[in-house]
């Protein structure tokens, strides 16, 4: 009995590696950053998408010198009193950390 091939994940990696694509993402980030003076606001659910764009930012910002830093981020939530509770206290608690780091590094 032949072993039969394991199925090929698809990867946003493959071409590049994991580390080249995000450094790649990352100058994309900081070069649309320094391109205007328009604020940024970032939709923030705790999902994985958001918490994967937001984490982008987040790190791509943290490359640039504090005095590039020329204008806010703004990270917004918003409850729907619909969300399951455990959710609604993470996100709550993600808020309170990325507020305290903000801090911080400022």
């Amino acid at each position: 009995m032949a072993r039969s091939k394991a199925k090929e994940r698809k990867t946003a990696f493959k071409e590049r590696g994991f580390k080249q694509t995000l450094a790649t993402i990352s100058a994309q980030v900081i070069q649309l950053y320094l391109s205007d003076e328009i604020p940024w606001v970032i939709g923030y659910s705790g999902g994985k998408d958001s918490t994967a764009t937001l984490q982008l930012v987040w790190y791509a910002l943290q490359e640039l010198q504090p005095e590039q830093w020329h204008k806010p981020v703004h990270v917004i939530s918003t409850d729907t009193l619909v969300e399951n509770p455990v959710v609604a206290l993470w996100v709550q608690n993600s808020l309170n950390t990325m507020t305290e780091g903000c801090h911080q590094t400022a």
